[in-house]
């Protein structure tokens, strides 16, 4: 059984509050509850999560999974960028491009770490390092503009995706156009 799935029914499967047999002594102060990973999550949010994770995860057709991938960075929570990485590695071409495009919504630095990974990476083909250049972009910090950078004078890389770079490296120069 997956890692995920397991962690997913363990999550379903806790309870929302202590049972009232459970209940603290009236001698102990009670501690504040502890602060969620995502503070703008609400209860249920938590189980959307999950939900989607687990279809991201599910064998099913691949316009489904492309969609779950989808979801989850329409979610928000960058506790789901592990995940989408993992997608990566999905044999499925249509898979792949929904997990960058999901990871370029991002504003995180594990975002960045993951599109510039895409790009370093010997074995991924072009057109997702093409992808993840694009995706970079949208991080608008010093270090997406060096590892764009370093794309440009990589000489490991094809000269498709260094000529990729040096359009995404036009776009972050280009001034902004005045309203």
């Amino acid at each position: 059984m997956s890692p995920l799935l397991v962690a997913g029914l363990l999550l379903a499967a806790a309870p929302a509050r202590p049972p009232a047999a459970q209940a603290r002594p009236a001698a102990e102060t009670p501690r504040p509850a502890p602060e969620p990973a995502n503070p703008q999550a609400a209860p249920g949010d938590d189980a959307a999560f999950l939900r989607a994770l687990l279809w991201a995860a599910r064998p099913a057709p691949e316009e489904i999974r492309a969609i779950a991938v989808e979801d989850l960075a329409l979610l928000g929570d960058p506790r789901a960028l592990d995940s989408l990485a993992i997608h990566l590695w999905d044999p499925n071409p249509r898979t792949q491009q929904a997990v960058l495009r999901a990871v370029a919504l991002f504003q995180h630095p594990r975002a960045e770490e993951i599109l510039g990974n895409v790009v370093r990476h010997p074995r991924m083909p072009d057109a997702l390092k093409i992808q993840a250049l694009n995706g970079l972009i949208f991080q608008r910090t010093p270090s997406a503009r060096r590892t764009l950078q370093d794309a440009i004078t990589d000489a490991r890389l094809t000269s498709a995706v260094q000529n990729a770079a040096r359009a995404v490296a036009a776009q972050w120069e280009a001034p902004a156009a005045a309203p």
